[in-house]
């Protein structure tokens, strides 16, 4: 299964939506959903299973078209130099119980060490799979979470958000229906994830935005505070930056947000760092490889 060239494979795979690939000898190695693929970064040849083509097709999102988004948005400066560095990423459709948990791990967290945590959770309770030349391993389902025990997730590194983690694997258990979110409408799914242990705002955003395809979900992180604030004047509480980033950016916001973002941590913005120097002393502000 060939990806087309228009797909930014770095961005889209690395900019922080997503947790469940890593770094191989000759490409990348992942797995969603149970199904476990291999990515030849150099011919953009991707190692699926039989009878998984379909899957993969709508994970990467590949019959979306965010052209009319980047033409209706060219007057805003930001945004088109964004979109110019990375108009090729593209929002996944990642399954919502892996997402969900992923981002519970996010909070306070780093890129890197939520990779890790995911990485250690996968191989102490998933299930091994062959992807191409790698082995990966299936993302545990709450069952699996339940019966190893809260201890295990403290084990892993996840310190405080480990009873957060162990009390929505024993919410969805016990019937809390993940399945329903993508079509009760975003401001019920946002209530419905938001009753959850561990789930705020920005976590159930994040969840809805990239598994549950509510493009106008508008995460905000500290990074994309920072954007806001910084080129858009936009300041105070995070609902009322993100009724900002709405108007601005109308009923596709998240897309926006997502590659404004990882333009933001790559440096495409030396107005932040301008604006704040001490950010240019962090390892994740204005330098590419985040």
């Amino acid at each position: 299964m060939l990806l087309p060239e228009e797909l930014d494979i770095e961005a889209t795979l690395f900019s922080g939506q997503t947790f469940a690939w890593r770094r191989a000898a000759d490409g990348l190695a992942g797995c969603a959903d149970g199904r476990a693929a291999y990515l030849d970064t150099e011919s953009r040849t991707l190692l699926v299973e039989e009878g998984t083509e379909a899957f993969w097709r709508r994970y990467f999102n590949l019959g979306c078209d965010y052209g009319p988004i980047f033409k209706k948005l060219a007057g805003d400066a930001y945004v088109s130099r964004a979109f110019a560095a990375y108009g090729g990423m593209r929002i996944l459709n990642q399954p919502v119980w892996e997402t969900l948990c992923a981002f519970i791990v996010s909070a306070n967290n780093n890129i890197k060490r939520i990779g890790g945590i995911i990485g250690r959770l996968c191989a102490m309770m998933g299930e091994p799979r062959r992807a191409g030349p790698e082995t990966v391993y299936t993302f545990p389902g709450p069952e699996a979470i339940l019966r190893e025990g809260e201890a295990a997730l403290y084990a892993l590194g996840l310190g405080y958000r480990a009873p957060y983690l162990y009390g929505t694997a024993k919410a969805v258990a016990e019937g809390f229906d993940l399945s329903a979110l993508p079509r009760t409408g975003y401001e019920n799914a946002v209530r419905a994830l938001t009753r959850l242990p561990g789930v705020g705002e920005k976590v159930a955003d994040c969840v809805l935005l990239f598994s549950c395809g509510y493009s106008m979900a508008f995460p905000v992180d500290v990074w994309v505070r920072r954007v806001m604030r910084v080129l858009y004047g936009a300041e105070g509480p995070s609902a009322k930056v993100k009724a900002k980033g709405r108007a601005l950016f109308g009923e596709d916001a998240g897309v926006v947000q997502q590659i404004l973002f990882h333009a933001a941590r790559m440096g495409v913005f030396p107005e932040l760092c301008r604006a704040d120097p001490a950010l240019c002393d962090s390892p994740s502000a204005c330098v590419p490889n985040v």
